[in-house]
């Protein structure tokens, strides 16, 4: 952890105060320079006391609260990186201890840290006085490291005053506690830092050992699970731990760099229990991991997932987490309003990670996703009734169908009886879009729905009929018109919703119909491969390819379908000879299920082809 990067990235920054202008009284003059001879003589005095780090005795003693002051009001302001921290949201260490306005000053300037602190009363000369309390040395930083070793309560009182005292500074936040110490020299800071991050959670969970600590240590587990605020030492250690989250926040807060937001959030899974024991803390956390989670660098963005898995999982309060839900929605879906190449990554994790949130708390998931597929419905009839091109684009657009795939995700990897009520709707809004505008300029709409509902019908083991649509695409215009040369790239299907007018006769567009078509009934088959009721499903399909493969004068399609063809009727005819063997009826549910369980242990020809087709795209 470097403290020149941590510097010159925004969090350190140098803002020196004008002096004020000269005054000519003489009284006034020979008064300031009283002043200034006392205050030469006070900061003599301070500079021969020796500074000695005194072990603690007695970690419980009353009077370190006296030396070291109050840590429990730590108020926090300034804006994050992207600008989504309101005023309202400032992080306050302690909301009812609120009473001053007092800001140190303090400016990280070049190298080290410098002050300018005018004296309004001389006679126009600036001159530098000391900060209030004592000055962090190395010396200083590696007794504190020696008594964190040994999990001192004294030393972690200091060390936390100290890290408050430097980091409210550097971030120029007012704050009302008094600190005992300041730092100038950055290297000092950049120790000081390493020291807390490396020592602090270890002497807090000490004092304070949480259920996973005590249960690897090999004691025996309490029945009902305790938080941090049960424990009889929680009184004497709280305000130092509300201090030392606080400043920690306030790290984070400010922080730009990926590597430094990383070494934070990494202290911060640490600290995730007690932050639980602060509501308000808690909250803004959340809503700083959320901003985190959908606009940071790759791996702030699974730091910032794990923590908030893991706050949610630990806060079973359903007001927290319907909060975290929404918040969580909401920026996915502020971030998928636009999709290329290179955000589609970010949008495919935000999708995977809102469908493992969402796994934890099934009826807070029913509740949510109820409101928002009934979001999507209500849009989708309002353009339906009223086919404006404003209602349309309200559909036909990259929030809408991202959303839409999201719920089909979370069904289909949550999928049990509290969820199983909306697969319909949800299946009803994904064909109502689809046919909403059935043009060939938003096939590449279509497919994205419709390998939604692919991936919903694997995991439900429910059949929805999507060959119907495909089937229509080779049906189209588009596919069988003669094509016009085109220099350009062809389609890119994964990152676009329509394709322009002149894009439709070409041949890229062409192939990448078929080729889509191709793949998504492939896998669509290949999927009910195992089902008795196959060789019924698929004769619409065969008959449909087989009429495509005469009609079409494209060696290349009639190559592909003809191909698919084989082994759809191959796996039909194998499906045919096993259920003539059977002597149960289509009405006994058991015997039909156990024999389609034993039929998916074994290899369905379409099945191995599909397997071997995938294997040969991810190479090619």
């Amino acid at each position: 952890m470097d403290v020149d990067e941590f510097m010159e990235k925004g969090l350190l920054t140098s803002d020196e105060e004008e002096a004020p202008p000269k005054r000519t009284t003489p009284s006034k003059k020979a008064k300031g320079k009283k002043k200034q001879q006392s205050k030469g003589k006070q900061a003599e005095e301070i500079q021969k006391k020796p500074t000695v780090i005194e072990e603690d005795g007695d970690d419980d003693d009353d009077d370190d609260e006296d030396d070291f002051g109050d840590n429990g009001h730590t108020p926090l302001t300034g804006g994050g990186r992207h600008g989504d921290d309101d005023d309202d949201d400032d992080i306050d260490s302690d909301d009812d201890d609120m009473d001053g306005d007092e800001s140190m000053d303090m400016d990280f300037e070049g190298d080290g840290l410098d002050e300018d602190d005018e004296d309004a009363e001389d006679g126009g000369d600036s001159k530098k006085s000391k900060p209030f309390g004592r000055e962090v040395t190395t010396g200083m930083v590696k007794g504190w490291s020696a008594l964190l070793q040994k999990n001192s309560l004294k030393g972690l009182r200091q060390v936390v005053d100290a890290l408050s005292a430097a980091v409210h500074h550097a971030a120029e936040v007012k704050t009302t506690e008094k600190h005992h110490y300041f730092v100038e020299n950055p290297q000092v800071f950049n120790s000081l830092v390493r020291c807390c991050l490396r020592n602090v959670h270890t002497v807090i969970k000490h004092h304070i050992p949480l259920d996973e600590e005590t249960e690897a240590k090999g004691k025996q587990k309490p029945k009902k699970k305790q938080g941090p605020a049960t424990h009889p030492k929680w009184s004497s250690i709280r305000k130092t731990v509300k201090s030392y989250i606080a400043t920690v926040l306030l790290m984070l807060q400010h922080l730009h760099q990926a590597t430094l937001t990383c070494a934070v959030l990494r202290q911060l899974q640490h600290l995730l229990p007690f932050i639980s024991c602060f509501p308000r803390f808690l909250r803004l956390l959340t809503k700083r991991l959320t901003s985190l989670w959908s606009t940071g660098d790759e791996f702030v963005r699974v730091l910032a997932f794990l923590a908030l898995r893991r706050l949610v999982i630990a806060n079973s309060n359903a007001t927290y987490r319907e909060n975290c839900f929404k918040q969580m929605y909401l920026a996915f879906a502020r971030n998928s309003a636009f999709t290329s190449i290179a955000s589609l990554p970010t949008i495919q994790f935000m999708e995977n990670s809102l469908a493992e949130i969402y796994s934890i708390d099934l009826p807070l998931t029913y509740q949510h996703s109820f409101v928002y597929i009934r979001q999507l419905a209500v849009h989708l009839r309002k353009a339906m009734t009223e086919k404006s091109k404003a209602n349309i684009q309200a559909v036909y657009n990259w929030q809408f169908v991202h959303s839409l795939c999201l719920w089909c995700r979370v069904l289909a990897d949550c999928f049990c009886s509290t969820l199983e009520p909306l697969v319909f709707p949800l299946v009803q809004v994904a064909m109502g879009t689809v046919q909403l505008l059935p043009t060939a300029r938003y096939f590449p709409l279509r497919f994205h729905c419709l390998r939604s509902l692919i991936q919903l019908s694997k995991k439900t083991d429910l059949y929805i009929p999507v060959s119907t649509q495909l089937l229509d695409v080779l049906d189209s215009s588009s596919v069988h018109c003669r094509t016009k040369g085109s220099m350009g790239k062809p389609p890119n299907f994964s990152v676009v919703l329509k394709v322009s007018k002149s894009a439709l006769q070409t041949r890229a567009y062409q192939d990448g119909l078929v080729d889509n078509v191709f793949e998504l009934l492939l896998d669509h088959l290949a999927s009910y491969s195992h089902h008795i009721a196959f060789p019924e499903l698929v004769l619409p399909v065969l008959v449909k390819l087989k009429n495509f493969c005469k009609k079409t004068k494209v060696p290349k399609f009639q190559q592909q379908m003809q191909q698919l063809v084989s082994k759809v009727d191959e796996t039909s005819k194998a499906i045919t000879a096993a259920r003539s063997l059977v002597s149960f009826s289509p009405k006994d549910a058991k015997e039909v299920a156990m024999w389609m369980a034993s039929r998916r242990q074994d290899k369905s020809p379409i099945l191995k082809f599909h397997h071997s087709w995938k294997e040969m795209k991810s190479r090619g």
